[in-house]
């Protein structure tokens, strides 16, 4: 092969991996813009509990000693992201629960139920005092979870603290991580599935 052909063959390749790191660079997801003060409360706590937690865990991640646990703590930070981005994505449709809810005026159901003269009316409002008390009940049980879930993280950066100067724990600190993101993408596609079908969804 001569030097000319030679050159060919190296100048494709270096082309070739070139494109190769644009197209991953240019598929790169961007990082979600997440704004707590885009919603209501409670989901705005929960969203502001979830970021404070994942402050208080890169300051603990980047004290920690260039190495190996360093490395790993890295790591684990993204799932902690992934963890917040999710929380995210539960508030926002726990947001939209309460305005489904604010649209019905229970109380004035109530009375219309109680004057109904004729069974069409009577079950035209019980359906719709049924559908209030679904999205109430499916409310509560996301503002429940995921409480419950930002609280676990908090407890994670707690065990990351003692990580990082030393206790030999990061595989049990990156499971219980993976573990609450799991339980947050369950929360959100049961949610998602409620908004697709019109109807509460099984409890993930």
């Amino acid at each position: 092969m001569t030097p000319i052909v030679v050159g060919l063959v190296v100048l494709a390749g270096a082309v070739a991996a070139f494109l190769v790191r644009a197209r991953l660079r240019h598929r790169a997801p961007r990082p979600m813009s997440i704004d707590p003060f885009t919603l209501s409360e409670p989901w705005r706590r929960h969203v502001a509990a979830a970021q404070t937690t994942q402050r208080r865990y890169l300051q603990i991640a980047g004290s920690a000693a260039d190495g190996p646990l360093r490395d790993r703590l890295r790591e684990i930070g993204a799932q902690v992201q992934h963890a917040v981005e999710e929380c995210f994505g539960i508030a926002r449709r726990g947001d939209a629960l309460d305005d489904a809810l604010a649209r019905f005026d229970t109380g004035s159901l109530n009375r219309q139920l109680a004057s109904a003269a004729d069974e069409a009316t009577r079950t035209s409002v019980q359906a719709q005092l049924q559908s209030a008390a679904r999205i109430r009940a499916t409310r509560d049980d996301t503002d429940s979870r995921l409480r419950l879930l930002t609280t676990r993280m908090g407890e994670l950066v707690a065990q990351a603290a003692e990580v990082s100067v030393g206790t030999d724990s990061t595989d049990q600190l990156g499971t219980g991580v993976d573990d609450v993101v799991t339980q947050l993408e369950a929360l959100r596609l049961a949610l998602n599935d409620i908004n697709s079908t019109g109807r509460p969804a099984t409890s993930p």
